[in-house]
């Protein structure tokens, strides 16, 4: 049995949520966006993720929402996530996810992230294991 073995326990297979990324196949860049009503994410639920780049890039947060418009303008106004910009940029992603799964979803990824910023989710929800951004 090796270091990483659950022994005979299986583990749960992380689910691909497909990521969304731009038409060009790159992440959105956060503060790039001049109108988040393009996105056509308004009224739309889901999960979304923060990250920055640079030379010590790390996970911002991630959340679960109704309305992944709304949330999206919320952080874009936020300052503490702003001053990560002139770190590598700060980017983001989302997946629209069935309202039963977001908060498991959110809790695998705070829990396996270290998001540099507290997540809003029910911990008592068990974590679903996704496929992070790459």
């Amino acid at each position: 049995m090796g270091f990483w073995s659950l022994g005979g326990m299986r583990q749960p297979k992380a689910q691909d949520i497909k990521w969304r990324k731009s038409p060009r196949g790159e992440y959105y860049r956060l503060f790039m966006i001049d109108d988040f009503s393009e996105l056509k994410l308004d009224n739309v639920g889901g999960v979304y993720l923060l990250w920055h780049g640079g030379l010590k890039p790390s996970w911002l947060v991630a959340g679960a929402t109704e309305d992944l418009g709304h949330s999206f303008r919320e952080l874009f106004r936020d300052r503490d996530i702003r001053e990560y910009d002139n770190r590598g940029g700060v980017f983001m992603s989302w997946s629209p996810i069935k309202a039963d799964f977001r908060e498991g979803v959110v809790h695998f990824i705070a829990k396996h992230t270290n998001p540099t910023f507290e997540c809003d989710f029910d911990s008592k929800s068990d974590p679903i294991p996704i496929l992070l951004p790459r």
